[in-house]
């Protein structure tokens, strides 16, 4: 038997009822997208406002309490980065990679943010103590994963550069 007849052929453009569907789906997951940018965007101007509310009302009260408003600040300000990086992924439309890396650093900055409120907190020292060993284990395991990707994405481009200079390679010497 031929090995062409054992091939799977797949059709290059869709007919016109299923690029119907492909522009409807499409148009649908923009829809969905922008919806969801809107929310974060007014969820991230709040968290600001918030954030300066927070910062300022300690700082300008007759007490004076700088350290409440510091911790309040760096808090709500990593609340705010937070949103800011989930509004950027949900917007960026680029390869699964890049956003896996965007989700990645988002995981980490949630679990910094979650280790400054368990380090400003109070209460039973060995509790706290393993809460921030648990989330710099986590952490760790996002930032690995991060350089691990990071790694494969370097190794994935300088075998791509490799199979160019080999095709360039070869082109001269048929075209010799």
């Amino acid at each position: 038997m031929d090995s062409e007849q054992h091939e799977v052929h797949i059709r290059s453009e869709p007919v016109a009822r299923e690029r119907a569907l492909i522009d409807l789906l499409t148009r649908a997951e923009s829809a969905i997208l922008s919806g969801v940018a809107l929310i974060l965007i007014s969820l991230a101007v709040i968290a600001f406002l918030a954030t300066v509310a927070q910062v300022a009302q300690p700082l300008l009260s007759p007490a004076r309490d700088y350290e409440t408003g510091v911790t309040n600040g760096i808090s709500a300000a990593f609340l705010v980065l937070i949103l800011a990086e989930l509004l950027h992924t949900t917007l960026s439309r680029g390869p699964v990679s890049r956003q896996l890396q965007e989700f990645l650093v988002i995981g980490v900055t949630v679990g910094v943010r979650h280790s400054l409120e368990v380090a400003a907190g109070k209460g039973d020292a060995t509790r706290l103590a393993l809460d921030l060993a648990v989330n710099a284990a986590a952490v760790l395991i996002l930032v690995a994963a991060l350089w691990l990707v990071r790694q494969q994405l370097r190794a994935d481009r300088r075998e791509a550069r490799r199979d160019e200079a080999f095709e360039s390679g070869k082109q001269r010497d048929t075209a010799s």
